[in-house]
This record gives C-alpha cells, sequence and structure tokens, in this order.
C-alpha cells in the first residue's frame, strides 16, 4: 500500500476521499501520512489490525500493522483517520488474535451450540509475519468434542502464549429452556380473618 506525506488539511484530505492518518514505531519519528480510501478499506480487510504488510512512504519500504482505526460514529464505514505502528526488523507484535467459528449454522439442526472458552488468543510474532484471525469450522465435529490451544496448527513465525491445555471452545448440547408455571400462593387458612380483624380495630368496632 502506498502512502503519502500529510501537508494539506484534514478537510483537503477527506474532500479528495482520502483518509489522513499517522505512522509511528521504533527509531522513526511521528508521520503524519494520508492514504487512497479504497486501499485502506482494502488492507484492513485483507490484515484486519494484527497482521503485519508492506507500505510504501517517499519511495522507502516499512513493515506496518493497523494499530487503530477511527469511524464516523453516526456512519460507522465512513473511517475519518488511522494509525500504522512501524515494526523494526528485531521488534516482535504481541497481540490477541480474535478467535473466528465457521459453520455455526449447521449447529442448530443438530441441537448443538458452540461454548467458548477463549474469545481470542494471545500471541506474539515477528516482522513479516502474523495472523488475521483463528478460524475453526464446526460443520463435521460432534457433541463434547473441543479444541484446545495444543490442537491448533500455529502459522510460521507465530508464538502462542497461552496454557496449551486451555480450552479455545467445545461443543455443547443445547437444552430448551421450559418456562416453569408460577404457582399462586393461597393464603394461609385463618391468615385472612385475622387481617381483617386488624382492619376493624383499626376502624369502627362492631356493635
Amino acid at each position: 500500500m502506498k502512502v503519502n506525506l500529510r501537508t494539506r488539511s484534514l478537510r483537503e484530505v477527506r474532500e479528495e476521499r482520502m483518509i489522513p492518518g499517522v505512522m509511528y514505531g521504533k527509531s522513526i519519528e511521528s508521520t503524519s501520512i494520508e492514504v487512497e480510501e479504497k486501499a485502506f478499506k482494502e488492507a484492513l480487510a485483507e490484515h484486519g489490525k494484527s497482521m503485519t504488510f508492506r507500505v510504501t512512504l517517499d519511495g522507502k519500504r516499512h513493515n506496518v500493522y493497523i494499530k487503530s482505526v477511527q469511524s464516523n460514529i453516526l456512519k460507522p464505514h465512513d473511517i475519518i483517520h488511522f494509525e500504522l505502528h512501524r515494526i523494526a526488523k528485531d521488534e516482535t507484535v504481541s497481540a490477541h488474535i480474535p478467535v473466528v467459528i465457521i459453520g455455526k449454522e449447521t449447529l442448530e439442526k443438530r441441537k448443538l451450540y458452540v461454548q467458548l472458552g477463549l474469545q481470542d488468543i494471545n500471541c506474539e510474532y515477528a516482522s513479516g509475519a502474523g495472523i488475521q484471525q483463528f478460524e475453526f469450522d464446526v460443520t463435521e465435529m460432534q457433541m463434547d468434542e473441543a479444541v484446545h490451544i495444543k490442537d491448533i496448527v500455529v502459522p510460521k513465525g507465530v508464538t502462542i502464549h497461552e496454557d496449551p491445555e486451555q480450552v479455545v471452545f467445545a461443543l455443547k448440547e443445547a437444552h430448551e429452556v421450559l418456562e416453569e408455571e408460577t404457582e399462586t400462593e393461597e393464603p394461609v387458612e385463618g391468615e385472612e380473618g385475622f387481617v381483617e380483624g386488624e382492619e376493624k380495630e383499626e376502624g369502627q368496632t362492631e356493635a
């Protein structure tokens, strides 16, 4: 992805369908940049906020990852600012990579559901490596079958910092919750007469 130094106002940048941002990191000064909206959205869709990739600025290549994205509150798809973190050759990235379950729609017919143990996985990787998300297909899995950290095929260059025995997710049987009818409590025998007696004492006494 090609990025340019930003020397114009934010208003001028956005009017030309460009997105303003900043790039910073180890051994590099914080630099104001801008990039074409289409190019940035494609990079975000492909790499997410964890994978490293290359950008070109003034003819020089840098390994970066998308640190953060700021969107318009009223228009979530309208990106108004972003941050790129530059990764040096001797630097590593620490990130929590999300767990994504594929095929959940097939579980309903089998009366199963996914019980998550982890929503994301703590990882570390070097510049040029990384993964956007961990995908697990549950289409062929059976009830009570589970996936542990030790079962994951780890991409090259990625280290997982989790207990190998930790359950990532398991398939459980879905039980239908039946609403129990609430029984109306009947008054204790003699209780009603006692209350009425109290009311009479507070009001007019019978002749």
